[in-house]
């Protein structure tokens, strides 16, 4: 564990709140997929869909590695 936060270059307080950032988003963007699934009448948001996490989650990977 102690070596991959050296190898990003991150505190354990960094490495939480980013973790804890990109979870968060992830698990609103299930639930509102799956209420969308439910009341198939409920859009996702756009910030929330497919293309804009697929999105997010390559920023915040870039973000990582530079």
């Amino acid at each position: 564990m102690i070596n991959h936060l050296k190898t990003k270059k991150l505190s354990y307080a960094q490495h939480f709140l980013f973790a804890f950032r990109v979870a968060f988003k992830l698990s609103l963007s299930s639930l509102f997929f799956t209420v969308h699934a439910l009341l198939p009448f409920i859009p996702i948001p756009y910030s929330l869909n497919l293309e804009s996490m697929a999105l997010y989650l390559f920023e915040k990977n870039n973000d990582l590695e530079n």
